[in-house]
């Protein structure tokens, strides 16, 4: 959707910057287009003066100096120095680059376009410019360009970006009250520098909380908030994030530190639509590492993996040892992980672990076992576990009849099948 010229104003951070812009949309529709353009040029400066203030009162030192320069040369001016009207002038030409190589506000294509807006100002407010006749003459078109360029680049932007805005965010993402739901994260990200970020914002962000979290020297270092930020910032700025963390991903795998690679790891399966998308050399060695490391989390990490096809094969071999207590408590497991609990469940040897395996596994299942995990289990009770005259067990037989989708008739076939009759419900009622 193209949005108009007034809503794109109501994005503007600073009172003062929809005034300035407003000056020029006038005249832009009374089609004064060179007035629309000098205007817009004005609200630009006007706009990066003040966010130029606001970063040197958040102690940005390099815009302490700015400042400090520009407040000095005011005041000679004030007195009537012909020489500070030269160094204000000299100030507000070099704006556009202060911003790109000092603050790091502007990337390659925004600059370009703001310092076709300079050029294009020069041509309207100086005839000297001009090299024929008829004074310059600018076409609707590249008025509105400019217009729409000044509000997307600068005047909707917040004063903090680059290194600035890279440290502000990182206090953001440290705090103890950053949200770990998604939702909540992707709020108070959208309230923050991100929300409304230039693509170059985007990028160095992505980078400095996928490197920083193996950096023992990094903030980020360990932080469980980074990749909850990860998501949330994806699900803001999609087609530049995606990209970036893909790349960022291959790199930390290629670095071959273990810190490094368990992370390229949790971000591939956090963000599957990065994951899928690696190389082929990085797919190795992601396999390798799901299948050789041993960690509290594996069970939701071989979840992940299995929806992602390149991984699905050695996912499965990865379940295929996983533990019960890795296994506990996964949400919403898939078919395979419920046969992977079946069968960690007829591994018992003794009723203790039966009972504990039930309480942790086959019970809190037993509604979602198919009936080829039931007969294993049945199975596996008069053949090698001991699963019988635990209290568990018949806990989980009595919630096959309550919860599971396998018929009555069906389950005390099986319970037949696996000379188990004792459990069978009818027996139960007629004898009691």
């Amino acid at each position: 959707m193209i949005l108009g010229f007034e809503e794109l104003i109501l994005r503007c951070v600073g009172d003062d910057a929809k005034a300035h812009i407003r000056e020029a949309v006038r005249c832009y529709e009374a089609g004064a287009y060179r007035a629309a353009i000098v205007s817009t040029h004005v609200a630009v400066c006007f706009d990066l003066i003040a966010k130029l203030r606001g970063l040197a009162s958040n102690g940005d030192q390099e815009a302490v100096t700015l400042v400090t320069q520009l407040d000095a040369l005011q005041e000679q001016q004030r007195s009537g120095s012909v020489q500070a009207i030269k160094g204000l002038l000299e100030i507000e030409r070099n704006l556009l680059e202060d911003f790109r190589d000092k603050f790091d506000f502007f990337g390659h294509q925004e600059f370009e376009e703001l310092s076709r807006l300079r050029a294009d100002r020069n041509r309207c407010a100086h005839p000297t410019f001009s090299h024929d006749a008829q004074p310059y003459a600018p076409a609707a078109e590249l008025a509105r360009l400019h217009i729409r360029s000044a509000l997307t680049y600068v005047l909707s932007q917040q004063a903090r970006q680059g290194k600035a805005a890279l440290a502000s965010l990182q206090a953001v993402i440290v705090s103890p009250y950053f949200p770990t739901a998604l939702d909540d994260a992707v709020a108070r990200l959208r309230g923050a520098e991100i929300g409304n970020a230039r693509d170059a914002l985007v990028r160095a962000f992505v980078d400095d909380l996928v490197f920083g979290w193996p950096d023992a020297t990094h903030p980020y270092h360990l932080n469980t908030n980074v990749l909850v930020a990860i998501e949330a910032t994806v699900e803001l700025h999609r087609p530049i994030a995606v990209p970036r963390l893909i790349t960022a991903i291959e790199k930390l795998v290629k670095s071959g530190v273990p810190d490094a690679v368990l992370f390229a790891g949790a971000a591939s399966l956090r963000i599957s639509e990065a994951g899928e998308q690696v190389d082929t050399a990085t797919q190795v060695v992601l396999q390798t590492w799901l299948l050789q490391e041993t960690f509290d989390d594996k069970g939701h990490a071989i979840k992940r993996a299995l929806q992602i096809d390149w991984w699905r094969a050695k996912a499965l071999q990865a379940l295929a040892s996983l533990s019960a207590d890795q296994l506990a408590g996964v949400p919403e497991p898939t078919p395979e992980m419920i046969t992977r609990a079946a069968q960690i469940y007829a591994t018992a040897v003794t009723w203790d672990q039966a009972n504990t395996l039930a309480t942790s596994l086959a019970n809190p299942l037993a509604d979602r076992f198919s009936a080829e995990d039931i007969a294993l289990v049945l199975e596996a009770s008069h053949n090698g576990a001991d699963l019988r005259g635990s209290h568990g067990f018949r806990e989980f037989i009595s919630l096959l009849y309550d919860k599971n989708p396998i018929s009555d008739y069906d389950l005390e076939a099986l319970l037949d099948e696996h000379h188990l009759k004792v459990y069978k419900r009818t027996i139960q009622t007629a004898e009691g």
